[in-house]
């Protein structure tokens, strides 16, 4: 049964995605949509993340930085410095997974 409502909802969403594409293709879109649409993926990405940073609790949470907040941190040091995507990538994931190993 779950494996029907996966597959359903997987099709669902992919004929979403292309019909919209196809319907409205970018070059058809206003300017200034086109402009808002351009950051969308950074909102997302960055609402993620705070929510991430945000669902730790308990009475140590200000004092003891969470492993997500310390990957956080050193992502974005390693993203200001370089520019290259995949080293920040390389090391997020690595410094999340040593910092949850200390923890």
């Amino acid at each position: 049964m779950s494996a029907v409502v996966l597959l359903a909802s997987s099709v669902v969403t992919w004929l979403l995605r292309v019909g919209f594409i196809v319907i409205v293709p970018a070059r058809r879109l206003p300017e200034g949509l086109r402009r808002v649409l351009d950051h969308a993926a950074v909102a997302a990405l960055a609402a993620l993340l705070a929510t991430a940073l945000t669902r730790e609790s308990g009475p140590a949470w200000p004092l003891t930085p969470s492993p997500v907040l310390v990957a956080a941190v050193a992502s974005g040091l390693v993203a200001w410095r370089t520019g290259r995507i995949g080293l920040t990538v390389v090391v997020a994931v690595t410094v999340l997974w040593a910092a949850q190993l200390i923890a």
